[in-house]
């Protein structure tokens, strides 16, 4: 019994020092990788780019019984000339005020978000196409006699429809 309890003092030291050791060398490693990134993003020039707003996504973390929970928001962007893709980390504000496929210009430095712009950039024309002749109609709201090439009332903007209207 003497062995082992002597035995005991021994390794349970040194499996406590074996923890300390790794957890000091993983806060020197994470530091590191931060300080890198942070250097890296530094040396970068601020770039500005037309993009579209391909996706939005949020990530929930912890939250237990007697924790609160923690969430991050991710938007990622799309290039408007070459379709490529980037994905940064925002604020709430940043996320909340933007849509998919909102079109504006990215501002970042690296992998740093600096920001977002919606433009409003004029969508390409329809194509032409010889389509028959829609029938006019009256509208179902305000009883308005709309011409067939027309979606919606003139007067009050429905597309409601009843019968085919009789001019």
């Amino acid at each position: 019994m003497g062995t082992l309890f002597t035995l005991m003092f021994v390794l349970v030291p040194l499996f406590i020092a074996a923890v300390f050791v790794l957890m000091i060398g993983i806060f020197v490693v994470v530091a590191v990788k931060g300080i890198a990134q942070w250097t890296d993003n530094n040396a970068q020039p601020v770039l500005t780019f037309p993009v579209r707003i391909a996706t939005k996504r949020l990530h929930v973390s912890g939250g237990g019984q007697d924790s609160g929970a923690s969430t991050s928001y991710h938007i990622t962007f799309e290039t408007l000339a070459g379709g490529l893709r980037q994905e940064f980390r925002v604020s709430a504000t940043d996320y909340s005020g933007v849509a998919e496929d909102d079109t504006g210009d990215l501002t970042h430095q690296g992998t740093r978000y600096k920001g977002f712009v919606r433009v409003r950039r004029p969508a390409a024309p329809p194509p032409i196409a010889a389509a028959p002749c829609a029938p006019a109609w009256t509208c179902g709201y305000c009883a308005t006699f709309v011409d067939g090439a027309e979606r919606k009332c003139p007067s009050c903007g429905a597309t409601e429809r009843t019968q085919p209207a009789t001019h």
